[in-house]
């Protein structure tokens, strides 16, 4: 099966050496700007200015990968629970800088790009952040299943199948009729799509250093669930 992932199999590599070869950060942040952006609207649900916060924080991020660069592996490493308090500490900069601005007090200085590193988070917080991790990569995986429908490497009518029957709990006879297709084929393709859908999700749960190479397929996707269910 293709897979649509690009980070690489060495992202501890990759990562650190961020600070020397600073555009490989794109690709850091392509696998978890969303999962970032899902924890601050968590952290700052009534926050009226938070989508142009949550723009500013990627920015930041992205222009200085010296910041990940000071992640580390080993076991237990969470390389999101790092960014995701980088990101809190520089969402509240930047809210304070828009307070100060509204009310008129002295101008903030400009950030030299200078920051301590990132203390590890409290278990209250990681909660969040592995739920804001999981719901992306659900959503990321779920769109891998589209891609897919929409190239022509799954039928067209796999997104609709899968959405149709497992996330609201339709009758696939229902879902059969509405699509114009026998009931057996809609069974086939069922199956085909949760295949792909846990491929989807295995393949990213291993780019993100989640699972080894060659674990059970469910037993990953459980790991997800479990996240989900907190």
């Amino acid at each position: 099966m293709p897979t649509r992932i690009g980070f690489p199999e060495t992202r501890w590599s990759l990562i650190g050496r961020l600070s020397l070869r600073p555009a490989e950060a794109a690709v850091v942040m392509d696998q978890y700007a969303d999962s970032i952006s899902r924890y601050l609207r968590l952290k700052l649900p009534n926050e009226s200015d938070l989508e142009d916060v949550i723009q500013e924080v990627l920015l930041h991020l992205f222009e200085h990968p010296e910041l990940m660069a000071a992640a580390e592996p080993g076991v237990g490493s969470r390389f999101r629970y790092l960014l995701m308090t980088l990101a809190w500490n520089e969402a509240r900069n930047r809210l304070r800088e828009r307070w100060r601005r509204q009310h008129r007090e002295k101008p903030v200085l400009p950030d030299d790009g200078a920051q301590p590193a990132a203390p590890a988070p409290e278990s209250s917080e990681t909660m969040a952040m592995d739920r804001a991790w999981a719901e992306s990569l659900l959503a990321q995986s779920w769109a891998d299943v589209r891609a897919w429908a929409s190239d022509g490497t799954l039928e067209a009518e796999i997104p609709e199948l899968l959405e149709g029957h497992l996330v609201r709990g339709r009758n696939l006879r229902d879902l059969a009729a509405e699509l114009k297709l026998p009931l057996a084929t809609c069974h086939r393709r069922l199956a085909r799509g949760r295949t792909w859908l846990q491929k989807a999700i295995v393949d990213r749960l291993r780019q993100a250093g989640e699972i080894p190479d060659g674990d059970d397929q469910a037993d990953a996707c459980s790991l997800l669930l479990e996240i989900l269910k907190k």
